[in-house]
């Protein structure tokens, strides 16, 4: 009895002789797998935290830009300037300065009149010389004022070499005036009645102008054109335009092309557009003794 009451002290006793109040701990093992759960937890949410905070290294990270870098110009663009914003009066000029660039330009400032024609074209002012084209054998390019005094201002025509293979012998736009007449008399033309044609009215920069067409024929040449008038700033203001071709039915045996006279009288009349009549820009004074 005695020896197995030795046996179990021996077992139970502490190593070395430690003190009898160590106790020992164990943990549950059902408890172990829910702390490691914690603990992976709780070391995710650290690592996230830190992981979402933006990057200035990183290379595939955020990187906050401050604002003025945002429009920092490249080197080579450093002395360009923003284009400001275009006005309505920057416009008009652009589309005048279009206009003197594609465009014969004609003022005459005596009479109020200006007008713009195509560029290519020849634009001949005041009296025409012996030499033009005119009509061809039918004469020069008519003024039709009822009484005398009236002045050619300008006239346009097509440049040599227009038209080439065809019965094409020339074309006109012109404009006259007679400053001191009277509406009557601007109501009247100098016009042979078997060349009269038709009458034509047309508007012009708010104008009306009143006229007739006009015929004639002779030594195998053609003319066909239009002549207005209109009264205003106590002056008669004449425009007359047509187009003079030649050969007629014979031009099928030549070889020569007929062109459509219609069709270039309506691009003469499109010059109407760009007339404009307005009082003269300083008075007419006359000597007195």
């Amino acid at each position: 009895m005695r020896q197995e009451m030795s046996r179990e002290e021996s077992q139970t006793s502490p190593v070395g002789g430690q003190s009898n109040n160590v106790r020992e701990i164990s943990l549950d093992t059902a408890l172990v797998p829910i702390i490691c759960a914690s603990l992976l937890y709780a070391v995710s949410w650290i690592m996230g935290g830190c992981s979402s905070a933006p990057s200035h290294n990183s290379g595939g990270g955020k990187k906050l830009v401050p604002a003025r870098e945002l429009v920092k110009l490249a080197p080579e663009d450093a002395d360009d300037k923003l284009v400001p914003t275009i006005s309505g009066r920057k416009l008009t000029v652009e589309r005048m300065a279009h206009r003197a660039a594609t465009s014969l330009q004609y003022s005459n400032e005596e009479y109020g009149v200006a007008f713009d024609a195509p560029k290519g074209y020849v634009l001949k002012e005041g009296e025409l010389s012996s030499m033009d084209r005119g009509l061809g054998y039918l004469g020069a390019i008519p003024m039709h004022f009822a009484e005398p005094g009236g002045v050619r201002l300008a006239t346009v025509e097509p440049p040599q070499g227009l038209h080439l293979g065809t019965n094409f012998v020339n074309e006109f736009f012109t404009v006259s005036a007679h400053y001191g007449s009277t509406q009557q008399v601007c109501a009247d033309f100098d016009m042979p009645a078997e060349s009269r044609g038709g009458p034509v009215t047309r508007t012009v920069d708010g104008i009306e102008f009143h006229g007739f067409a006009e015929h004639s024929a002779a030594s195998i040449h053609q003319y066909s054109g239009i002549f207005l008038h209109a009264y205003a700033n106590d002056t008669c203001y004449e425009i007359g335009y047509g187009v003079a071709t030649a050969g007629g039915d014979s031009n099928s045996s030549s070889g020569l092309k007929n062109i459509n006279e219609e069709n270039l009288l309506h691009k003469l009349e499109r010059f109407l557009d760009n007339v404009r009549i307005g009082p003269p820009e300083f008075e007419r004074t006359t000597d007195t003794d």
